[in-house]
């Protein structure tokens, strides 16, 4: 499997609703991040393989109406993997 973050470029800051209605249909999607800088947003997803990660990002991805533009990075290593207490 590979894990993928997929930085997203959007036409419009104000489509980011209807982009994430549209990503939350797609399973292999398990995080979505509303940022600043380069990516109007960035996921997190899984792909089985280099062929799936290609569907996903062409056919399903690529097509939500407001998605500009996409960049992705493929991760290699999780070295640190912990969460914090919120008080």
């Amino acid at each position: 499997q590979l894990c993928v973050y997929i930085g997203i470029s959007l036409e419009k800051g104000s489509m980011y609703n209807a982009v994430c209605e549209e990503l939350e249909k797609i399973p292999e999607v398990v995080e979505s991040q509303f940022t600043l800088g380069t990516y109007s947003m960035i996921i997190k997803l899984y792909a089985k393989d280099d062929r799936h990660l290609m569907h996903l990002l062409n056919s399903q991805i690529q097509s939500i109406p407001g998605v500009a533009n996409t960049e992705t990075l493929t991760a290699l290593e999780q070295r640190i993997n912990r969460t914090l207490p919120i008080d």
